[in-house]
């Protein structure tokens, strides 16, 4: 990486281009502007693609390096520069050229001046070009070009792009392929990528042929799960095949596909037959099959009993679909699935050229349009999504395939280039045999038990170092061979981005999420949600000098580990958010008591739930010379008014069966004589600690980045680094104040020097901040937050057992018994 200033824009690059003219006389009869009629983009492509071609054959060298900014960005200076367009994009005008590349500028709000830049499609968002360069594959494909529409900043040179633009701002936008008049259309194993012209009519002939991929190639991992109870009552689906199509009842085992879509509240969302189900009928035979189930369709609404048995089974009914149409567009049921009989959908932007050749837009990445739609807000369509194996996903602008092992979209022509599934095959094969796509291709959004990371499905050593929900992979996991530590970073990322989804009824807050529970349930016997949480019933820490409870350990540890941070808070080491919400049907030391703002599983400076609780499950033995510390509360769990049914978490090993933990709600938390936090002024204190921030994209050249601006302003509780999350809201102030009138109390929860390496021997604490509620059942408590102290190595090195580890934090014991709501 560089550090460097620039005088002259360009005087870092190893290469530029200036932009190809035809240097032609204005003629005031094209409907062109003057500098559009001055723009050879045939010879621009041309010449980009050669020079690209000559920098991949060696020929010449392109500059891979990260620089760094006078104003603190980053950036890469490897484009080709086309044209400068000042700011005649910025205001409406008549020349057709200009209007075009007026719908193709990123970050439009922002900004005034444009550039026309050109880059190689191996090097976009869609591949991770350091693994694709290792595969054979490369040396046989034609890279493409391509062209985007980019900021013109004048600190920056004219090749230059943001280190964030490809992967974030670009895609959202997306790009200027040129297809020849006489250019091959639709996808070749030859070449990289190239647009696709997109009609008014959904491309449903590209969706058989995914289907059909699929069908060959990932029998085992998309296919059916199988294993199922049957739906044994109730079970009806829509006969696409009469006119007009009928409700009929049908027998478990018929093969059908679904609709995952949002209900809405408009007069047309709540016809009998709305705009968006007629559609998937339509859709269901083109994709050959006959039936597909729609809820508000197949469950008879009317009768009450039947209609609940079916709500409980719906992530059967999703699971068990050969196929999921998910209805991305629009805000309800009469919106329809753009491109689908009258419902249209958003033109692609294109412009022919003088020569024949056509500018097409690659639309922006189908992912984004999903991210940004009205179902992804939803909570009940979450688990639709995860749990169907294949999806068919329809956009305002077009139509969007996933499954468990492919994503491909009908904006772009890309081969569907995979890999076997036999460890140790380098060799991209699409013809015979189990496979799954090539993992330097990008990944899908509706993600399985492993949730994030891509191909990289075991997670050693990988630290997500922020919470976008927009994150993309690269790569598909492999099918059931997600690790421990994989499969709770999973939960951890499903329950934040659950979270944040919106539901009509508070009582469905884990009935919407119960699908996603049966993904883990299934694969570990001793991995357990307990009212969302998950909890570890095995052993725990072993091969030490002694044997810890695992659901005593995993409990305190995770009950503790959640907290609510919203988007302007990701920076504060003191977070408060008044819009959270409790329900009160659920308890509050779990997140589905609550609502209004995200769940988050990080702490500063960069500890995460999932990594630890997998460092503890994993842990055999301790560097030599280090002392075990682990410590967490002693906690019963009991139902409401039958204290006698406690459950006491120490002694709850095996043979103890899981399923006796929800024999009975026991929603209420017990602890005995806790130790409770003395000391309640924060402090500011000197930086002492530096929050990870890696700059520039994965698979490229990268560097530590400069410290966010909070982490300069770093808080003690009793000598010990802090930070203070709260599910309410409330002042500093007020929050040491109602610590010293009793209103507050901070209960420690679980204690350990971390094991990774990676935290150098450091440790922490942390607590559940309890706000004392008066009610019929005398004084109880509820979680409204946590507190986490950072507790540093040289402090821990001095304790030779758990009492010494109680004595490095500001606590005291409290007698009598506290009771969690």
């Amino acid at each position: 990486m560089e550090s460097r200033s620039f005088t002259k824009r360009g005087a870092a690059c190893e290469h530029s281009q200036s932009r190809p003219t035809k240097f032609l006389k204005f003629d005031a009869t094209s409907p062109l502007c003057e500098q559009c009629q001055n723009l050879d983009l045939d010879a621009a492509f041309e010449s980009a693609l050669q020079t690209f071609q000559d920098a991949r054959e060696g020929k010449l060298k392109r500059s891979e390096k990260l620089f760094k900014n006078t104003d603190g960005t980053y950036f890469y200076a490897d484009a080709l520069f086309v044209h400068r367009f000042g700011d005649r994009l910025s205001r409406e005008s008549s020349c057709p050229l200009c209007t075009y590349f007026r719908s193709m500028r990123m970050r439009l709000e922002f900004h005034q001046q444009y550039k026309l830049l050109a880059f190689p499609s191996s090097e976009s968002w869609m591949w991770r070009l350091d693994v694709l360069q290792e595969y054979p594959v490369w040396k046989e494909m034609t890279d493409t070009v391509f062209m985007a529409v980019v900021p013109d900043y004048e600190t920056l040179p004219l090749v230059a792009h943001d280190e964030k633009w490809m992967v974030k701002d670009i895609p959202r936008t997306g790009v200027i392929y040129r297809l020849g008049a006489d250019e091959e259309r639709g996808p070749s194993l030859d070449v990289l990528a190239r647009a696709n012209e997109i009609q008014s009519e959904a491309n449903l002939e590209l969706a058989r042929n995914w289907l059909a991929v699929c069908h060959k190639l990932h029998s085992s991992a998309c296919g059916k799960r199988g294993g199922h109870e049957p739906i044994e009552r109730g079970f009806r689906l829509i006969n696409c095949m009469t006119d007009p199509p009928k409700v009929e009842p049908h027998t478990w085992g018929t093969k059908y596909a679904a609709l995952s879509y949002v209900w809405g509240t408009s007069e047309a969302d709540n016809e009998d037959w709305p705009r968006t189900v007629l559609d998937a009928v339509t859709v269901t035979k083109e994709m050959g099959l006959q039936y597909i189930w729609v809820d508000r369709l197949c469950i008879n609404q009317a009768d009450d009993d039947e209609k609940m048995y079916l709500i409980s089974r719906m992530a059967t009914v999703y699971e068990e679909a050969e196929l999921t149409i998910v209805a991305a567009a629009g805000s309800g049921a009469g919106h329809g699935l753009p491109g689908v009989g009258s419902t249209t959908r958003t033109p692609q932007p294109k412009y022919t050229l003088d020569s024949g050749s056509t500018l097409l837009s690659s639309l922006r990445d189908p992912r984004y349009d999903i991210f940004e739609s009205d179902y992804w807000t939803r909570g009940w369509t979450y688990q639709e999504g995860v749990l169907s194996n294949r999806k068919l996903v329809f956009t305002q602008n077009q139509i969007y395939w996933e499954c468990r092992s492919m994503a491909s979209q009908e904006s772009m022509s890309i081969p569907l280039l995979h890999q076997p599934l036999t460890e140790g095959e380098e060799e991209i094969d699409d013809e015979d045999g189990e496979s799954v796509m090539a993992n330097f291709m990008i990944t899908g959004i509706f993600k399985s038990d492993a949730y994030s990371g891509g191909f990289l499905s075991d997670h050693s050593g990988v630290l997500i170092e922020d919470e976008d929900d927009n994150r993309l992979d690269y790569g598909f996991p492999r099918h059931l061979e997600a690790t421990t530590r994989a499969q709770l970073r999973g939960l951890n990322e499903h329950i934040r981005a659950y979270s944040k989804r919106r539901l009509t009824h508070d009582s469905d807050a884990l009935a919407a999420f119960m699908g996603i529970t049966g993904l883990y349930s299934r694969s570990s016997s001793k991995l357990h949600l307990l009212y969302g949480l998950p909890i570890w019933l095995g052993p725990i820490a072993v091969g030490t000098r002694e044997s810890f409870s695992g659901a005593q350990i995993t409990f305190a540890l995770t009950v503790s580990a959640w907290y609510h941070r919203a988007v302007g808070h990701q920076q504060a080491m003191f977070v408060s958010e008044p819009a959270c919400r409790r329900r009160t049907n659920f308890p509050s030391w779990s997140w589905a008591g609550w609502t209004g703002a995200a769940v988050s599983w990080r702490v500063p400076p960069n500890n995460e739930h999932c990594a630890l609780m997998a460092d503890l499950i994993e842990l055999t033995a301790l560097p030599s010379g280090t002392s075990r510390l682990l410590w967490a509360a002693d906690t019963f769990l009991f139902s409401p008014g039958r204290r006698a049914d406690a459950i006491r978490l120490r002694d709850y090993e095996p043979p103890f069966p899981a399923g006796c933990l929800d024999e009975v709600k026991r929603s209420l938390v017990g602890l005995q004589d806790p130790f409770v936090l003395n000391c309640f002024t924060r402090k500011e204190t000197d930086k002492q600690w530096r929050w990870a921030h890696v700059v520039g994209r994965v698979g490229r050249d990268q560097t530590s980045g400069e410290s966010p601006e909070w982490d300069r302003a770093w808080h003690r509780i009793g000598r010990r680094l802090c930070c203070v999350c709260l599910s309410i809201g409330m002042s500093e102030d007020e929050w040491t104040a109602k610590h010293r009138t009793g209103e507050l109390v901070n209960v420690l929860m679980f204690a350990c020097r971390y094991p990774a390496q990676e935290n150098e021997g450091h440790g922490g604490a942390r607590f559940l901040t309890l706000r004392r509620v008066q009610g019929a059942q005398g004084e109880r408590w509820e979680r409204v937050g946590t507190l986490f102290l950072i507790i540093r190595k040289i402090c821990l090195d001095m304790c030779s057992d758990n009492q010494g580890l109680l004595k490095q934090i500001p606590v005291r014991e409290r007698k009598g018994a506290f009771v969690i709501q």
